[in-house]
């Protein structure tokens, strides 16, 4: 059991630390964006949207189906 939150917590809590971490920066830049992020702001994200979210739900069925 121990071994499973501690993987939980690797899987998921280490990237929702980085994800806040880095929402707080960019926030204390104000409405400025970095070079790279302002041009990558002005496509449409949703096409990488859909892909990231099936590669995460298909990992984690991975998982579970491991287990």
């Amino acid at each position: 059991m121990v071994a499973i939150v501690r993987d939980l917590l690797l899987a998921v809590g280490l990237p929702m630390a980085l994800l806040v971490i880095g929402t707080q920066l960019l926030e204390r830049r104000g409405e400025r964006l970095p070079s790279r992020l302002g041009r990558l702001s002005e496509h449409s994200s949703l096409l990488w949207t859909i892909g990231t979210g099936l590669i995460l739900a298909l990992s984690l069925l991975r998982w579970l189906l491991q287990r």
